[in-house]
């Protein structure tokens, strides 16, 4: 497949498979795809939270008031963030990490979906100051999104 193929097809996804696990390849190349992602001046404020563990993962639907459900399924995640102290557009340059892990995801036949945190809340709390405190993240970094990635569930389509 080529990649104006990758980028036709790529859906989001927002139920996978539970039981399915990515393998530690299919998830080294996805973060290695957001590592080699393009900053404006070559400075490169992103930096990426790998989430492996599960009942991580499920913790981090409590960040966002409505639509993180598609952390209750996935098998993975990535939290998406940067020192904005040193890059005015850290947000660009997030958001290029994210689709270039997303497009990498498709490109192995997982699926994947983008839940925005900055700017979003739960209950009047700031959804990226959630995530700090679940993930002991201190100061310093703010939080664009988290990814959520697994095989998709098709069983609930029949």
């Amino acid at each position: 497949m080529n990649f104006i193929d990758i980028a036709r097809s790529r859906r989001t996804t927002r139920v996978f498979d539970p039981s399915a696990m990515l393998t530690d390849e299919e998830k080294n190349l996805i973060m290695e795809a957001g590592d080699l992602a393009p900053s404006s001046r070559g400075i490169r404020p992103v930096c990426l939270v790998r989430v492996d563990d599960i009942a991580e993962i499920r913790s981090l639907v409590g960040c966002k008031a409505s639509g993180a459900k598609a952390l209750e399924t996935a098998t993975f995640a990535v939290a998406v963030t940067a020192d904005a102290r040193i890059s005015d557009v850290w947000i660009e340059d997030c958001s290029i990490a994210s689709i270039m892990m997303q497009l990498e995801a498709e490109d192995l036949g997982i699926g994947s979906c983008w839940i925005q945190l900055r700017l979003r809340d739960n209950n009047g709390i700031p959804s990226e100051q959630i995530f700090r405190d679940k993930m002991f993240m201190g100061e310093g970094f703010d939080v664009l999104s988290i990814i959520a990635f697994g095989r998709p569930d098709r069983s609930h389509l029949l």
